[in-house]
């Protein structure tokens, strides 16, 4: 009965609820953007190659970053990087974390920017998970790491792991110096996270179901395009309970990886970029103009995204 049930959900959904989201994004967004956004797309990929290396300027410490990367995004984490390098002045370290379509010619246009990193492939991910979650203690995250690609970006990065990361959104650009991130991974306290502000808030789950699982209030607002952390603070069999009691409570979320951090984050010093510099859905005027340090394109600022800012942001 249970798979008939998913069956008809499937069904509902190919033929009632994505042609139904398409046409409302259509809608939102014009006729010409929605029609055009993968030629954009395919253009941006394109213009990657021809980006060039950013010598470093400044004699402070290299930036080490990291992103969850792969065949759709590795040219949206290539302009991400350099826009941060030509920003910053800094000798910048990228490190790859497949998730699970990277190949060697997606690795290979962000390496001939950034030789500096490492990249973990699906293969030492795959073993490190199975040795250090396994599936009888951790049936959870083990199923979230399966059918819930956001996870990734705390289990694959920071998973029998050390020391502090930095962790990027690829669909980000910065404009200016971001000297408060900046500050932030210079001091390396282990104890603090770094965040930014959303748009709104969009932790998929309720304030209470959190709170009753931390014991502690909410942060308000907090978005993960920017999240610095420490992989030595992540307690996987908390993480573990919190998300089987939310999965249990309310359902599943699009929005639980960023929910876990804001409920780390609850209980940990963070600190949270400013809001009206780091910037969670720019309006088209924020765009062509170029404001703010940091630009984070969620939602319906995609179409500006691949149709102007990345032009704007190299240019």
């Amino acid at each position: 009965m249970s798979a008939f049930r998913n069956f008809l959900s499937q069904t509902k959904t190919a033929l009632y609820r994505r042609p139904k989201d398409e046409f409302a994004r259509m809608a939102r967004w014009g006729p010409r953007a929605y029609l055009r956004l993968d030629t954009w797309k395919r253009e941006m990929e394109k213009s990657a190659w021809d980006l060039k290396p950013v010598e470093a300027t400044s004699s402070e410490p290299p930036l080490k970053i990291w992103f969850l990367t792969g065949k759709d995004f590795w040219y949206q984490s290539a302009f991400c990087a350099w826009t941060l390098a030509h920003q910053s002045g800094r000798e910048i370290s990228v490190s790859l974390v497949d998730d699970g379509t990277l190949r060697d010619k997606h690795e290979e246009g962000i390496r001939r920017l950034f030789p500096k990193g490492t990249t973990v492939r699906k293969e030492e991910i795959t073993d490190k998970v199975e040795s250090l979650l396994p599936i009888d203690k951790f049936p959870v995250l083990r199923q979230r790491w399966i059918d819930y690609v956001n996870i990734r970006k705390l289990t694959d990065i920071h998973l029998g792991s050390s020391g502090t990361k930095l962790v990027l959104d690829s669909d980000m650009l910065f404009f200016a110096e971001p000297s408060e991130m900046l500050e932030w991974w210079d001091r390396k306290d282990s104890d603090e996270l770094c965040l930014m502000t959303d748009c709104e808030e969009s932790y998929g789950y309720s304030r209470p179901a959190m709170e009753n699982l931390t014991g502690a209030t909410i942060p308000k607002l907090l978005n993960v395009g920017v999240c610095g952390s420490s992989s030595d603070s992540m307690d996987w069999e908390k993480i573990e309970h919190w998300s089987a009691s939310l999965l249990e409570a309310e359902g599943t979320s699009y929005y639980l990886e960023q929910a876990l951090v804001a409920m780390m984050a609850s209980t940990q010093s963070h600190r949270v970029m400013p809001a009206e510099s780091y910037i969670t859905f720019p309006d088209r005027d924020t765009i062509l103009n170029k404001g703010g340090i940091l630009q984070h394109y969620v939602s319906d600022s995609k179409p500006s995204y691949f149709g102007n800012a990345w032009k704007l942001a190299t240019s």
